[in-house]
């Protein structure tokens, strides 16, 4: 509702009519993720770079903090070159910290992986992720329900982790403090009936107090990459 309610404000109207010179998928679009249509509240339109074919393919997501421990690192670099090399697309927001690891490591092995960002497409948050940005934008898919030229507030990343959640059906949580934007989007996933599986690590760290939260509530474990392959 956020963009009609956009479409019907009147400051809008000079920059809107750019609107036709962007690239953009409709709910009403024949490619429209079935997956993303289910949640409870569906973007209405989405601007996006790059091969909007990705929307068609089975997307797994994963997540984390931003604050991210070497272990964590390490099983992310084992892991993923084995989700990456199949037919999964793998989804994360270009954060810092584990989403950023998230979309390199797969970029590597050539795989497929889409960005759901909480700014309009001519923006970059953080800074620092720009060159990544764009490099996705080129090899994968960018993604975004803001117009272009919005840059970053505060509640744009806990809006647009349910885009991230209603593109999949299974959200792999990396690395998450108890509270943290990653718990907000594996409720999310639990809300809106996705599968939630969580890495381990350490129990006595509160880094990942987290995730063994989500595991108590009733989260699957993995142990092995294939756990999820098995799972799906």
């Amino acid at each position: 509702m956020r963009i009609i309610n956009w479409f019907q404000t009147s400051q809008w109207i000079p920059e809107l009519q750019q609107i036709s010179t962007l690239s953009v998928v409709m709910i009403i679009d024949s490619d429209y993720p079935e997956n993303l249509k289910q949640i409870s509240d569906p973007p209405l339109v989405l601007f996006y770079q790059g091969n909007r074919s990705l929307l068609q393919t089975q997307m797994l997501g994963v997540v984390g903090s931003r604050d991210i421990l070497p272990q964590t690192k390490s099983l992310l670099r084992a892991w993923l070159p084995e989700w990456a090399t199949t037919p999964y697309t793998i989804v994360s927001g270009n954060a810092k910290g584990v989403d950023c690891l998230v979309h390199r490591i797969v970029l590597g092995y050539a795989g497929k992986t889409v960005a759901v960002i909480g700014t309009g497409l001519n923006h970059s948050y953080p800074a620092e992720n720009c060159a990544l940005q764009a490099h996705i934008g080129i090899h994968g898919l960018l993604l975004s329900e803001y117009l272009p030229w919005v840059g970053p507030k505060a509640w744009h990343f806990p809006e647009r982790n349910r885009i991230i959640v209603g593109l999949t059906k299974d959200i792999v949580i990396c690395q998450a403090k108890r509270k943290s934007g990653t718990m907000v989007t594996a409720a999310i996933a639990n809300d809106e009936n996705r599968n939630v599986w969580v890495m381990p690590g350490d129990v006595l760290n509160p880094a990942f107090a987290g995730n063994y939260a989500l595991i108590y509530e009733g989260a699957s474990v993995l142990t092995a990459p294939t756990d999820l392959m098995q799972g799906t």
